[in-house]
C-alpha cells in the first residue's frame, strides 16, 4: 500500500510541476498527458482528472472553460496573485494566457451589473486576440489574411 501512495504523490508532483512550468498558458488534459508520455509515464486521462480535480480542491490549480470546442482547461494559480477577480486575454497565435488587471474591465463588469442586472463570470470570460509579442514579430492576423484573400480575387 505505501509504495502505491508514493506513486500517486509522484505523479501529483509530476503534474503540479507540469502546471507551474504552464502557468501562463491554459493546460489541457491532453497537454498533460502528452507530456507524460514524453516523460516515459504512462499514466490515464482518469487519473490525470483525479489529480487535477485535487489540486483544484487545494487551490492551487483554477479549473475553467475557455471555449466549447477546448473543454476544460486548468491553470496554476500563484498564491501571491490569486485568480479570481480578473479576466484573462488568449493569444490566437502563441496560445498565451494572460491575466488582465484593468480597472476599466472592471467598470464594464460593473455596468453590465448595474444597468442590465447580468453577472459576468471572470473565471469563464476569455478575451481573444493577438498578444504584443505576437504582433511585434509580425504574425499575421486574421485581418491580414482576410485582405490578401482579397487582393487575390
Amino acid at each position: 500500500m505505501g509504495g502505491s501512495g508514493g506513486y500517486k504523490t509522484k505523479q501529483r508532483d509530476t503534474i503540479l510541476r507540469y502546471m507551474t512550468d504552464h502557468k501562463d498558458s491554459h493546460v489541457t488534459v491532453n497537454g498533460i498527458s502528452d507530456y507524460l508520455a514524453g516523460q516515459g509515464a504512462r499514466v490515464g486521462t482518469a487519473t490525470i482528472y483525479r489529480h487535477l480535480d485535487k489540486l483544484v480542491e487545494q487551490g492551487l490549480v483554477r479549473k475553467y472553460t475557455v471555449d466549447a470546442s477546448t473543454g476544460a482547461c486548468f491553470q496554476y494559480v500563484e498564491p501571491e496573485r490569486g485568480c479570481h477577480e480578473h479576466f484573462h486575454l488568449k493569444c490566437e497565435k502563441c496560445g498565451r494566457l494572460i491575466h488582465l488587471e484593468c480597472s476599466h474591465v472592471r467598470e464594464l463588469a460593473d455596468h453590465v451589473y448595474s444597468e442590465h442586472g447580468f453577472r459576468i463570470d471572470p473565471l469563464r470570460t476569455v478575451f481573444y486576440g493577438i498578444c504584443r509579442e505576437c504582433s511585434e514579430n509580425g504574425l499575421p492576423s486574421d485581418n491580414d489574411t482576410r485582405e490578401e484573400n482579397t487582393e487575390n480575387e
